[in-house]
């Protein structure tokens, strides 16, 4: 409740359950390299472009300098493949995640895989995002 105080209880119990069961979805149900998985640390530990963070699924993951900055506990990880594992792109507040699963799949997909993506997506940016990301 302390890091998102504008959720439902309903809403922060399944945050807590998607950690518990290490939990991860799909960004286009249709292409498997690309997955949404929340974060378990911040991205601390320097890496060639990047930082590693730990997350859900994944476990340790690699997090893009523009986003590392962004990235924090609770928060939701889009991760692209990149060889045999999945890095992450930009970082996702869990009240913009829980929005940005009704959106159009296809639409984020194309954007994360165009590199169109912003690092950081919350409820403010979500409503910039919105003309892109048309349902």
């Amino acid at each position: 409740m302390r890091i998102y105080p504008n959720c439902s209880q309903r809403e922060i119990m399944n945050l807590i359950e998607a950690i518990n069961g290490n939990k991860y979805w799909y960004v286009y149900p249709r292409c498997k390299d690309a997955i949404y998985v929340v974060a378990l640390s911040r991205a601390k530990i320097p890496l060639a472009k990047g930082f590693q963070a730990k997350a859900t699924y994944v476990r340790k993951i690699k997090v893009d300098e523009k986003a590392s900055r962004f990235c924090k506990r609770g928060r939701v990880l889009i991760a692209i493949k990149e060889g045999s594992k999945f890095k992450a792109v930009s970082v996702v507040t869990w009240p913009a995640f829980l929005k940005l699963m009704h959106k159009n799949p296809e639409r984020i997909y194309q954007l994360l895989t165009n590199d169109n993506l912003p690092p950081f997506i919350g409820l403010k940016q979500l409503l910039y995002l919105k003309d892109l990301i048309s349902s």
